[in-house]
């Protein structure tokens, strides 16, 4: 039986929210050359589908999924010359802050996951949809809660199959890169020089990589590094001043530590230590 789940989109102005939530039990063909407007997850639970996008064509055997960003291109099928059907799961959102969250995650990219049985990814949506069906009002924000929770898994449990992702060798460069990004946070002399230098590469190539993979500049993905760790900071010790978390983040002014964080975050630091009940 289909199962298929149109959240309301009053729940649009939060950090996270589903549209949609669904089972298909016999997947149809997709052809999509504009992409989807929204996140898009897609596993197989039984049968053979396969996905094509950023001009490769991937098999889906069942404990295998693929996460689109929007308006990615790509188009999808059943792969058995039989009639055996194409089982699919299907999750589709976005949100105010999708965006940082997946960058933190390290899952904003069009990515093929596969995960080993046992793990909980293969049920987990079943269980989303389980609990559809005993809320009622509130099933908006439970399943916000449920997407949120299943990239955490995701992040845990799913593997990239680099075999059949292209440009595997830039993706270990440039995920080495963010590892020495998270070394440097404290650093304010860290620029696009110092990036550049890093994985031996040109500032054009290294932005070139980072708008291809990740969709933003190496630079503001580091300042995302900042501010993430810089709300750790405030909630970990609130005698600690705005100022000082400022420059243990790698800002040299407190003024422009504000006005990024405030541009990133929607609130200003202090705000932000008050809303999570430390004063």
């Amino acid at each position: 039986m289909k199962k298929h789940f149109l959240i309301p989109l009053n729940e649009s102005k939060l950090p996270l929210y589903a549209e949609t939530i669904g089972y298909n039990p016999a997947q149809e063909p997709i052809t999509r050359p504009n992409g989807y407007p929204y996140y898009h997850w897609i596993q197989t639970v039984s049968g053979l589908g396969s996905i094509m996008f950023q001009n490769q064509k991937i098999n889906l055997p069942p404990n295998n999924g693929v996460l689109l960003l929007p308006e990615m291109a790509h188009s999808y099928k059943n792969e058995q010359s039989d009639s055996t059907p194409w089982k699919t799961l299907y999750v589709t959102f976005r949100g105010t802050m999708v965006k940082e969250i997946l960058i933190t995650l390290g899952l904003y990219q069009s990515a093929f996951f596969h995960w080993e049985q046992e793990a909980p990814i293969s049920t987990y949506i079943n269980k989303a949809l389980k609990e559809s069906n005993e809320t009622t009002d509130s099933f908006s924000i439970s399943a916000s809660s449920n997407v949120y929770e299943f990239l955490l898994l995701l992040k845990k449990y799913g593997k990239t199959n680099k075999n059949s992702l292209k440009e595997t060798s830039n993706l270990v460069t440039l995920h080495s890169l963010i590892d020495w990004m998270k070394s440097q946070l404290s650093n304010p002399d860290v620029g696009l020089d110092e990036m550049a230098l890093f994985i031996n590469a040109s500032k054009r190539h290294l932005n070139s990589l980072f708008q291809k993979n990740f969709h933003v500049t190496p630079y503001a993905y580091f300042v995302n590094l900042r501010i993430q760790q810089s709300k750790k900071l405030l909630l970990e010790n609130n005698s600690t001043t705005v100022g000082e978390i400022a420059l243990q983040v790698g800002f040299r002014s407190t003024s422009h530590f504000v006005a990024s964080f405030r541009k990133m975050v929607g609130i200003p630091p202090e705000k932000y230590r008050q809303l999570n009940g430390v004063v």
